[in-house]
């Protein structure tokens, strides 16, 4: 009986990697791919030159203000509560306000190893359109080497982009992302776990984010007025 339900779950693994492969085959190279829409973020997936991992984008409008979104997203010591499994970082610098170097460990379920990354985010404001985007790639700091806790992960480029509708508190969020695991993890199975880390990760932040009573003033008044063409 055990042996018949081992061969039955093997069966089933091994069709759902193939039909997983064969559907990843037909992906258009550099064109977003429309794959389904979870928690109700729309989200995409497209082929990167000389990568077997796809990057995914998920979007979603929210009625939330703004303000409240950058207060959650800005704040490092709110990432505990949005970002999916989060287990522990540490300030490398901060240059500026909208800048950071930092180091960050992600939880995995055992028998996965745990992995981290040393990132670099630079945010920019454009009060004209009421966007605010931000950019995150891994860099190499001799200040944070390799840690025993991790496999040493790859960003290879996260993007964020919030923007203010105007007339209504109203927001746009938009994410997309391009990270390699590292470790023995096949390609297949990595890119049938990451196409849900968009919508995990902007559901996580709206729910953490409309707990927030406090709206990041410069991005107060964002809502009242249509932005500059």
């Amino acid at each position: 009986m055990m042996l018949q339900l081992y061969s039955r779950r093997a069966v089933l693994a091994l069709c759902l990697s193939l039909a997983f492969l064969s559907s990843a085959a037909v992906a258009q190279e550099g064109a977003w791919e429309s794959i389904g829409t979870y928690d109700g973020v729309k989200v995409w997936r497209k082929t990167v030159p000389g990568s077997e991992l796809f990057a995914f984008k998920g979007e979603i409008v929210t009625n939330l203000h703004i303000g409240k979104i950058m207060t959650t997203f800005l704040d490092r010591e709110q990432r505990k509560f949005w970002v999916d499994r989060f287990a522990d970082q540490k300030m490398i610098e901060k240059p500026n306000p909208l800048s950071e170097l930092y180091w960050i460990h992600f939880g995995l379920p055992f028998p996965i190893s745990d992995r981290d990354y040393v990132l670099k985010a630079d945010g920019q404001v454009d009060n004209a359109a009421h966007v605010f985007t931000a950019r995150i790639k891994s860099v190499v700091d001799p200040r944070k080497g390799a840690d025993d806790c991790c496999v040493r992960a790859e960003a290879k480029n996260t993007y964020y982009r919030f923007e203010a509708l105007p007339g209504s508190e109203k927001t746009k969020l938009t994410v997309e992302v391009h990270t390699d695991p590292k470790g023995s993890l096949p390609d297949w199975l990595i890119n049938l776990i990451q196409k849900k880390w968009p919508s995990k990760t902007l559901s996580g932040l709206i729910t953490r984010a409309r707990a927030q009573n406090q709206i990041q003033p410069e991005f107060a008044n964002w809502h009242d007025a249509p932005a500059a063409p």
